[in-house]
């Protein structure tokens, strides 16, 4: 029987930081490879007829370096033990097709996405991952709600 392949999609904002931290010892990672992913999304803005990239490539080191050591923090509030872990940080145009390509990729079992409780002309107006991958994902989601 092969190990289950776990992938936690992460945004870094501290909502979704605490409501992660709910996963803290659960059975679903005992003998779970888990991978902790975040991916930034490419943004390109016209001005004054000249598109603005952000971030720049030459950004992707320190953000890079800066999201792997949240990534290691969250990892240690959840319990994870080092060997099972898997740090990811990327960068795309679109964070929907990536994780979508990613699950693929280490044929995940599971993906855990924590929602941010937006609803009614909040959500209306906001993208959400999580609504995408409910449609598409390729293996079963676990969405967490933040706490009231």
């Amino acid at each position: 029987m092969k190990n289950k392949n776990i992938v936690v999609c992460v945004d870094l904002n501290q909502e979704s930081l605490e409501t992660l931290k709910k996963l803290q010892h659960n059975i679903l990672f005992e003998n779970a490879k888990i991978h902790l992913v975040h991916i930034f999304e490419i943004h390109i803005y016209n001005a004054d007829l000249v598109p603005i990239i952000f971030p720049t490539e030459v950004q992707y080191p320190d953000i890079e370096a800066s999201t792997l050591k949240m990534l290691d923090q969250l990892s240690k509030d959840i319990g994870i033990k080092p060997i099972n872990v898997q740090l990811k940080c990327y960068f795309s145009h679109s964070r929907e097709e990536k994780i979508i390509s990613y699950l693929k990729e280490v044929d995940a079992d599971l993906s855990v996405v924590a929602t941010r409780g937006k609803h009614g002309i909040e959500g209306f107006f906001s993208s959400s991952l999580t609504d995408f991958l409910c449609k598409y994902s390729p293996c079963d989601i676990l969405v967490l709600r933040p706490k009231k």
